[in-house]
């Protein structure tokens, strides 16, 4: 939101002391209190340093991100956007952990600012502003946009387009019709089946339910969505599996996922679809646009159900103080239920962190989940208080200080364990057979997140193989010359081979400990 209201103001980057007097006019323009906008300033930070820190400590994460680097050193990535981007900075055969995380963490910022600059004539700048905090300190979103994957390409493509339409809807012009069709291009170019279900599908509700629906006939989503989906399939754009994206099409972990990014907010989520439920059947404006959203992002499993949610949760927060709210006990039974189910989370997370890595594990997990649970606390207070500034700042901090102090206390110890692939390879270049090889084997099960193992290995020997089984293995053993092999010890042991040359444990993706060796055939 700031970041639009400089835009707006025609400001160029300038010394930070030239801002104050643009600060100043948008909290009076906005009749906001010195005190908010500080904690406003303070969000913002924690947020940016959410997005930004240990980028280039932590090593691949299995799965979509290390598929989407492993295609891009192997010149098969797909031509998405993000594709494309991670293609261009791994050309080198480097893995540039921090750069390669950037654009995702740059999309989100972009994508709150656009989203301010989209709907700020419709919705209310209170309503909005608590959307975008609430976003902000969601226990998803902010931690997507530190992955190297498409999931927050999707999300904000999906989010910015469903807004652009409720905005042509409502105040039809040329302006918002070129930029939905912009939108709309980029999110089926990023997501193609998602994007289509969810927008096609909540335009079609709103040509039906909505009082001003029929506008929507000039815009014809439909066709242009079809237009677009041609072009990028018979143009080899976009991406048309799965595989590049943490969630995608799995509707059990879109569920669950979805579910805990809203958590802190859960009462107020919880109320507000209530609300949305009850105000439909007397087909009220608000409540048929955000059922059109909702509905169509379930069925299209679309991330843009995060920024509906948050949506839904700020309209709830601005009207909770209202004497003649009538929700109030479904938000309090959210919040105690959320309460207890952070400390039945937290405790058992501190314990075992003790028994993992001892006194530093608890402490790190203390500092992370513990203020977390403090600041929930402090936000329960504030409802039944009741006390806006502790509602608000336990709500938004609780989230934003969480993601933070993980990164920061529980990652470094976490990548003692999930580190080594990166470590693993690492070390074998210091083997000199090995670095005259030049070409490495490992094995990959299909039922498992791709391996970051494998585009660790492909960045360093050129001639990586992945192999699909133990028979694989055996026969890639007898035909290979000079080769390396990274293996699980009870993988080696079947080859017959040498003593390893080296030799790492550490946890899986489903952080269950693995000890793999390295092999070096001569």
């Amino acid at each position: 939101m700031l970041l639009y209201t400089c835009w707006q103001k025609g400001m160029e980057l300038e010394p930070a002391w030239r801002w104050v007097p643009y600060l100043r006019a948008w909290a009076r323009n906005d009749k906001m209190t010195k005190r908010y906008l500080i904690f406003i300033c303070i969000a913002c930070f924690f947020l940016i340093a959410n997005l930004l820190v240990m980028n280039d400590f932590t090593a691949l994460w299995a799965g979509a991100e290390s598929w989407l680097v492993w295609s891009a050193l192997d010149g098969s990535a797909p031509a998405s956007p993000h594709g494309l981007l991670l293609a261009w900075m791994v050309e080198g055969g480097e893995i540039p952990h921090f750069l390669i995380r950037l654009p995702g963490a740059l999309v989100f910022i972009f994508s709150l600012a656009a989203y301010w600059g989209i709907t700020r004539k419709l919705f209310g700048k209170e309503a909005l502003l608590g959307t975008l905090l609430v976003l902000s300190a969601s226990l998803l979103m902010p931690n997507l946009a530190k992955v190297a994957a498409g999931d927050i390409w999707a999300m904000a493509t999906q989010w910015l387009a469903f807004a652009a339409l409720v905005r042509f809807l409502k105040r039809p012009a040329w302006l918002w019709r070129a930029v939905f069709y912009l939108l709309l291009f980029l999110a089926v170019w990023v997501q193609p089946a998602n994007a289509l279900a969810f927008l096609m599908g909540s335009g079609a509700f709103l040509y039906f339910f909505h009082p001003q629906g029929r506008r929507l006939m000039s815009l014809n989503p439909w066709l242009a969505g079809l237009a677009v989906f041609l072009l990028v399939y018979f143009t080899g754009l976009g991406a048309f599996g799965q595989d590049g994206f943490l969630i995608g099409f799995r509707t059990g972990r879109f569920l669950l996922w979805n579910l805990i990014g809203v958590l802190p907010f859960l009462g107020f989520v919880l109320a507000g679809l209530w609300e949305t439920a009850r105000r439909l059947k007397r087909r009220e404006e608000m409540a048929v646009l955000n059922a059109a959203g909702l509905i169509f992002a379930l069925l299209g499993h679309s991330l843009a159900l995060q920024g509906l949610l948050a949506f839904v949760a700020a309209r709830q927060l601005k009207n909770y103080f209202d004497p003649n709210y009538p929700h109030g006990p479904v938000v309090k039974a959210g919040a105690i239920l959320h309460l207890v189910a952070a400390f039945c989370v937290i405790t058992p997370l501190m314990i075992g962190s003790f028994f993992q890595f001892g006194g530093v594990g608890f402490r790190a997990m203390l500092a992370t989940g513990g203020i977390y649970w403090m600041l929930s606390f402090v936000a329960v207070i504030g409802l039944f208080g009741p006390n806006r500034s502790y509602l608000h700042g336990g709500l938004a901090m609780g989230g934003l200080l969480l993601t933070t102090l993980f990164w920061l206390q529980a990652n470094p110890l976490l990548q003692q364990k999930l580190g080594w692939p990166r470590t693993l390879v690492k070390n074998s270049l210091e083997n000199e057979t090995a670095r005259r090889a030049g070409r490495a084997y490992l094995l990959f099960q299909e039922d498992a997140p791709f391996p970051p193992l494998a585009p660790y290995s492909r960045a360093a020997y050129f001639d990586t193989q992945i192999l699909g089984g133990p028979e694989a293995l055996e026969a890639s053993w007898n035909e290979a010359g000079k080769a390396v092999f990274f293996v699980e010890r009870s993988q080696a042991e079947t080859l017959k081979a040498a003593e390893p040359a080296d030799t790492i444990l550490g946890w899986n993706s489903r952080l269950r400990l693995v000890e793999y060796v390295l092999v070096v055939k001569e």
